[in-house]
Order: C-alpha cells, then structure tokens, then sequence
C-alpha cells in the first residue's frame, strides 16, 4: 500500500528586530557578492525579523521592512512569501485592496506552495470585500491548479461556506465533502518504507499525518490504528490515528509536547532541545504483501531563539531603557539548556548613533554627502552579556547591563550610550525551526531615554521628524476636503472652492518637505490621493487627471490612482453629452492600462455600459439601438476578467441580448460554456432561468420545466426561485 508521512509542528515567535534605517544603509553592502542561496536566507531571515516584529506591536516598522524586502533582494524568491505575510497583515487590518494587490505579486513566485496560499489569501480578501462570486472561482481555481497542495483542503471548506451561506445547500455539500481529499504527496511510492528527519519545535504540538488505505477497512470494522512517539529524553506515548478524508486512507495523530517534567502525563511528550523523537507506525499489510512491518521516521527537536529586552520585572516587554538604569534582557532557547543545572549563554549588546549630516560648507571641503534618502548608522560601543538560565531544563536564560552616559565609569557591566540611541542585543541562534542548522543572528532593539518620563508624546510632541510633520499637514488637508465636499453637496460652491484650496496650500507644503526628506511612501501616496480629490471639488478635472498619472509614474504599482480614475470616469459618463461620455470611456481605459490596478474588470464592464448608453441616445425613438459595441465589451471583459464578478454581469448582458434579437443558438451555446466554466458562480440560478426561457421559446417546455425545477432544488433561496416558480406555472 502506497504510505506517505508527514511530520510538522505549531512554530513559536522568532524574535529578530532588525532597525529600518540599518537596512537603509547596509542594503548594497549586505548584498554584495552574495551567492543566490544567500540573498534567499538572508530575505528570509528578514521576512521572519519582520513577523516577529509585527507579533511585538510595531506595525509600521514590520511594514517597513516587509516592503523593503523586493527592493533589497529584486532576484529572490522568498519576496513573494514577503507579498503574502504583508497581505495577510493587511488582511486583518481590513485593508482589502493592498492585501489584494500584495497577493497579486505573489503569484509570480516558482513555489507552487507559496502560489497556492496566495490565490487562498486573494479569494479571502475578496470574501471580506463582499465579493464572494469572485472569491469562489479563484478558490476553485486553488483545487485545479494545486490539487496537491494543503492550500486546496482550504479552498474546498471556503467553497462550501460561500455555498452555505447562500443557501446553496447542494453545491455546499458537495464541496464540504471533498474537503481533506488533497494530502501533499511527497514522494513516497508503493512498498516504500518511509524514514524521514523532520525538524520539530520544542515546546508545541507536534502531527503525524499517515496515509495507508487499508485504514480505511480498519475504520469501517470500528478498529484504530496508532503510531509510537519516544523522545530520546526517554519519555514514551502512543497515539491513536484518527481518519480524515474520503478514500486515501489519511489520518493523523498528534500529541503536545512539554519540555518541563512537572508538566508530564499521558496527553503530553516530553522533550528537550536537541532530542530525536522516534515516529513508528505498524503497516499491517504492505503493497508486497508483508505484515505487521515496522515504519519508522525520526524527527529532530529544535528550539527557535527568542531574544527581548524586558521590564525588571520580566514580565512585559519595553522599546525604551534610561540611561543610568539596569536594562534586563531575556532569551528563550532549550537548545542551550543542556545540563541538568542551570546553563548559561552569551549575548551582545551594541550601541548606535546617527552622525549629523554634513553641512554645505562641510561637502564643500570635502566631506562625502549622505544619499537622499539614506541613513547612516555608527558604532558607539558593544558590551558582551551573559545570560544565566532561570531554573534547570527551563529554557529561559536572564541578565542585566547598565547604560551610562559617563564613558569614564564604563566597565565590562556597562555601555557607553548617548540620548537617542539605539541599543541592539544580538544572539546567534544555531538552530532554529525556520533556518535548520544555519546559524541564524536574533536582534531586539530599544531607544536610550534620558530622564523620567517614558510617555510617547514627550518624544512626540517635540518631534521635528519630517514625516511626522507630513502627516500632520496631510490630515489636515483631508479635512478640508471633507468640509468642501459638504459646501458642494450643499450648493454653496464658493466656500466648497475655498476649503479646496486651503487643503491645496497642505499639500503643497507636505510637496516642499518631500523634495528636502525623504518621507514615508504611504504618507506621500495620500497626498496625492487628496489633491486629485481637491481638484475634483474645484471641477479641475484635467488637474486631477494629470495628478493621478503623477502618482502612477512615481509609483507603478500603486492602488490608489485607480480609484480616483473610476470617480473620474463615472462622473463624466452620467452626463448626457455624447462627448462627455466618450471622456468618460477613455478614462476607464486608462484604469484598463494602468499595471496594478485592481478594477480593470470594472472598468471594462463600466465601458460597456457607456456603450449602452450612447447606442441608446444616438437611436431615435421607434428604432432600435445598435448595441454591437456594448456587447463587444461584456465580452472582452468575461473573457479577460474571467474570475471576476463582473464576468457573470457581462455574461448576463450577452445572453440577454442574444434573447432579444432571437438568435437563441448563440443563447445555448454562451450558456454551456458559462456552466462548464463557472461551476460555483453565485449567478448560476439566474442563468438556469434564462436557459428555461430560451428552451421554452424553442418550443422544448419539458427542457425548460426541468431547467426550472433545478433552479428551485439547487437555489431554493436564491434571487431566481420565485422568477422559476412562476414560469413553471405558466408551462403547466
């Protein structure tokens, strides 16, 4: 019997702070004369510093430095996984289209897995954007593309809440059914006997997923199968197997593992970082027919290291220690407790400063300038800390230094620091869960404050940082545009024009500090997004077109031009002036052209609607308009836009269409392919109607009393089943 085992484990936080500006600084210097296989780890040594940053509540630094990543490594692979973990962050923080946009960019990736994840990410952006037609073809798309994949188990339960969730109770058990169907292959074939090293976290819970399909017979007659775990530290369990899945036989044990003895019983594994935790499952009856043969896989417990600086009490983390104060910091690591004693390990703590910028008179004389944009960091001084562990076995080493502003009195307990400098811990984790046996460099980082008060606005207040002075001149433009925007909904034009124009002076003040600093991508991206609005209150439309292509020039993969395109376009097309209108069309086909915009399928829909529009104003009365250009565009939208919802709109234009000028051939033949295509679209009732009526116009009434009847059992709740119940009554 074909057997396939997989091993994996819940991973703890990787505490890996690494300072924006350093990367600023060292990026060509960290990169040079790197071999591929370096830039890979280096990216993803980032992307986890990163994570770990974000865990700790720094949400715009972890932003910073995931969007950093493609820039720094453009040839790597690992920035599509930086696209995906930034999408997800911004996923939660219900920031649909940059989620949508980064999930985009990671589907250039070669890793099948990281592709699969991504479109699974792209379809719950979509899902939390109330579009979840579109959602539940692109999670079809994850179960064709990547049948193999985990991401596809995923697809097929979102598959089936959409479907539940409208009532589509069929369609959601058939998908509810296929979920645990897709089990990663990883290569194993008939007769194998599978003996793999996996890496497994200390601490968390480890699964053992077997694939034997004479488990299935097993579970049909009431049996259970089970699977032995032993620790090298000596601890022992069995547990049972439990089946998921349909016919492959798939099931999966798991137990938590502990690495404190007090904590040990029956549901819990003992281990310790660098034990081997021994896997065996007896095959009952092998592809050669052998029986009761013996599989075994071994599994390497690591530990990921955890470095923070830590209140003295231990108990919450800080971003700020006073000079002349002790700064504690802790490590949590099991692979250094080796010893039933307590262990120690080694630390290093560096003290960093930004010099001045040299002044004009300076550069004249010679001094280097600083690149705009760059940051330069220097070494005041470094301090090596050992870190005694809190107990035996705990995995969790403490220790203390103190900054001092008095180089004089600085011993081999002290650093030497300054006011505002940042002090960086640095340990070198050996193994780890995300990096195996590569020597891996774990960072925390604080800010040396002078004086009492830890309070971030005694820092914030005073700041005179540039970016946080943009910020505060462009909230203060978005406020004016709110309140010209109600002047215009109230008539009062005059005062509407005024507002725009002082939250234009903001703007161009936050321009003038962009060409001496450089300011937060963000903060300059909703700048622009202002302006073109002011404009727009002032019916400077030509203004605010031209802002919008500034800004995609600046930066191609905005997502934010688009939207202020369709504004444009769809003001433009609600006029009744055939010029206007035509306006109005090139304007959604600049969307159209724009790289990362992610309304180009409603913009070509919106295209085909202005067509409609002007077919209908050029007819004149009693005539029929011609409304070959309209459906020209629905169709190249469903065909280019295949995935999105506007593909069924377009869809139901045509076929409508298709009915009007009785050319019910071409009807069935669009209606096949919808079918054959989109098999989760939540507009398939309403196309089931339209089928029922063209067969019925055909002179079929029992195939379109069929088509009807199947919208009633499939869609009971849908849109379309009171249309269907009274045309079956009229066929009776």
């Amino acid at each position: 019997m074909m057997k396939r085992w997989m091993m994996a484990a819940g991973c703890v936080a990787v505490a890996a702070l690494t300072a924006a500006p350093l990367w600023a600084q060292e990026a060509d210097e960290e990169t040079e004369g790197l071999s591929p296989r370096q830039l890979e780890m280096r990216a993803k040594r980032m992307i986890a510093n990163a994570e770990e940053v974000l865990k700790g509540g720094e949400e715009e630094r972890a932003v910073s430095m995931l969007e950093a990543v493609p820039k720094m490594f453009p040839e790597t692979q690992e920035r599509f996984m930086a696209h995906v973990v930034l999408g997800k962050h911004q996923l939660e923080k219900r920031q649909t289209d940059k989620a949508l946009a980064n999930f985009k960019k990671a589907l250039g990736a070669e890793s099948q897995e990281v592709q699969a994840e991504a479109m699974l990410c792209q379809a719950k952006a979509m899902m939390q954007g109330g579009r979840s037609g579109e959602a539940s073809m692109i999670l079809r798309r994850v179960t064709q593309d990547f049948p193999m994949s985990a991401f596809a188990n995923d697809a097929y339960f979102e598959i089936g809440q959409i479907h539940f969730e409208a009532g589509r109770w069929a369609k959601a058990a058939e998908a509810f059914r296929l979920v645990g169907t897709a089990v990663p292959d990883p290569g194993a074939r008939p007769g194998d006997t599978a003996k793999v090293s996996v890496l497994v976290e200390a601490g968390q819970r480890v699964f053992v997923n077997v694939v034997d399909r004479d488990l299935n017979v097993l579970d049909q007659m009431g049996g259970t199968a089970f699977v032995t775990l032993e620790a090298a530290s000596g601890d022992k369990k069995t547990v049972p197997l439990q089946m998921f899945g349909r016919d492959d036989g798939s099931s999966l044990a798991s137990i938590e593992t502990t690495t404190n003895p007090e904590d040990a019983g029956e549901d819990k594994l003992i281990v310790y970082g660098g034990d081997v935790i021994t896997v065996t499952y007896i095959d009952a009856m092998t592809a050669d027919g052998e029986t009761d043969v013996p599989v075994v896989m071994t599994a390497q417990v690591v530990s990921s290291g955890v470095i923070s600086f830590m209140d003295g009490a231990y108990h919450q983390r800080v971003k700020g220690v006073f000079a002349g104060q002790q700064a504690f910091l802790r490590l949590r690591d099991m692979d250094l407790s080796v010893t039933e004693r307590p262990d120690v390990a080694q630390v290093t703590v560096i003290a960093k400063y930004k010099p001045p910028k040299p002044t004009d008179e300076e550069i004249a004389l010679g001094a280097e300038p600083i690149p705009e944009g760059m940051e330069i960091w220097n070494e005041r001084g470094r301090l090596d800390v050992t870190l005694t562990e809190s107990g035996p076995r705990t995995g969790v080493f403490e220790g203390r230094f103190m900054p001092t502003l008095n180089e004089e009195f600085a011993d081999e307990t002290m650093l030497f620091v300054a006011a505002d400098d940042v002090i960086v811990v640095e340990y070198l984790d050996a193994r780890s869960l995300d990096f195996g046996d590569t020597p891996t460099i774990r960072t925390a980082e604080v800010t040396v404050l002078v004086g009492g008060s830890t309070e971030p606005v005694s820092t914030v207040s005073n700041s005179s940082d540039a970016t946080i002075q943009a910020r505060k001149l462009l909230l203060e433009a978005q406020l004016l545009h709110k309140w010209g925007s109600i002047f215009k909904d109230v008539g009062l034009d005059s005062h509407a024009y005024d507002k725009a124009e002082e939250g234009l002076q903001r703007v161009a003040d936050v321009m003038d500090l962009a060409a001496k600093f450089s300011l937060d991508r963000l903060v300059l991206e909703n700048t622009y997004a202002v302006k073109w609005d002011l404009f727009l209150i002032q019916d400077r439309l030509q203004d605010a077109i031209a802002t919008c292509r500034t800004l995609v020039r600046l930066y191609p993969d905005t997502i934010l031009a688009d939207q202020a395109f369709m504004k444009i376009a769809a003001a433009r097309v609600a006029s009744k002036d055939f010029g206007e209108i035509e306006e109005g069309i090139r304007v959604y086909q600049s969307v159209i052209q724009l790289p990362a915009s992610s309304a180009k399928a409603e913009a070509q829909f919106a295209i085909g609607e202005a067509q409609e529009k002007l077919a209908k104003l050029r007819t004149p009365i009693n005539r029929t308009p011609d409304f070959t250009a309209a459906m020209l565009a629905f169709r190249l939208c469903a065909e280019t836009y295949p995935d999105s919802a506007f593909a069924g709109e377009s869809f139901k234009r045509i076929i409508n269409y298709y009915i009007g000028i009785r050319d019910y051939t071409r009807s069935i033949d669009t209606l096949e392919r919808v079918f054959q295509d989109y098999p989760d679209a939540p507009w398939l009732d309403e196309m089931l109607v339209r089928w029922g009526i063209v067969l019925y116009r055909m002179g079929y009434g029992a195939d379109a009393k069929e088509k009807f009847q199947q919208v009633l059992e499939q869609y009971p709740g849908g849109p379309a089943a009171q249309q269907a119940a009274t045309l079956m009554d009229r066929i009776r």
